[in-house]
């Protein structure tokens, strides 16, 4: 009996390191042309270590002319006397005729193309540079004219979601992303609560809150990559705990009654 309970375990351990293998981890991903930030109804992403963004809002936020195919699924970008055509789940695609290899196959979500930034780059005359530590695209085009109702205001900061992933990474210990996300998501509703201040940088320096901020070795933290995954998910709008303002790796006796859930050992309050 014991050893078919020890078979069942391990079958169950490997079955479940199997199942979230084959899960992409998705980051919402920001881009900017010319330090605009391209407006768009849904989010440009990163999956694994390709970014994909969305097509038809940076080719006309680059004043490119694109037209869609409903029958083939396939998008037809004219750019600068060149004419490019992607197809939803082809790596192949053609400019001016001839055969191009896309990295990653272009795909349809929620009514929208998604392709690999790397054919924007390639293929639209365009430098671009990744940041990792913000996930941003940042594209620059030369001589390029700026149409406003392409670009929108970002209500966020990088040097902001710097600070956030620092304060996620000092109190949120060894958790895991969705640890991370619910205390970046309660940093991010204190400053909408009028029991604190308004803004970021104030919530995570109010005194007799977050201890660690005030440190002197707070200032050049480094914060690692799923603190920053977690403070990117959180300023584009992922929320798991919803209107929580307190946590803690111990249960507060005192806040039994307004325990909302507990995550990897994180308690979060409302």
């Amino acid at each position: 009996m014991k050893k078919k309970l020890r078979i069942m375990l391990c079958t169950m351990i490997i079955i479940s390191l199997y199942v979230s293998s084959c899960f992409a981890l998705e980051v919402e991903v920001s881009v900017k042309i010319n330090d605009n930030y391209v407006k768009s109804d849904q989010k440009n992403i990163l999956i694994d270590d390709t970014v994909f963004v969305l097509a038809r809002f940076v080719t006309e936020a680059l004043n490119g002319q694109v037209t869609w195919n409903e029958d083939t699924k396939s998008m037809i970008i004219d750019y600068e006397g060149k004419k490019m055509k992607l197809t939803a789940g082809s790596d192949v695609a053609y400019i001016d005729s001839k055969e191009y290899k896309l990295e990653s196959k272009p795909f349809l979500r929620g009514g929208r193309m998604y392709i690999p930034v790397r054919f924007i780059s390639e293929n639209l005359n365009c430098d671009i540079n990744w940041v990792h530590e913000t996930f941003t695209v940042d594209i620059k085009k030369q001589n390029l004219v700026i149409s406003e109702e392409k670009f929108e205001q970002r209500y966020y900061t990088d040097e902001e979601m710097k600070l956030l992933a620092k304060i996620i990474q000092v109190e949120s210990g060894n958790t895991n992303l969705e640890g991370r996300l619910g205390v970046a998501n309660v940093v991010l509703n204190r400053v909408k609560s009028n029991r604190f201040p308004n803004d970021i940088n104030s919530v995570v320096y109010q005194r007799g809150q977050f201890p660690p901020a005030h440190k002197e070795s707070f200032k050049t933290l480094k914060p690692n990559n799923l603190s920053n995954i977690a403070a990117k998910k959180a300023l584009e709008g992922v929320n798991n705990v919803e209107n929580c303002l307190f946590f803690n790796s111990r249960p507060f006796k005192s806040k039994k009654k307004s325990l909302y859930k507990i995550i990897d050992g994180e308690y979060f309050y409302k």
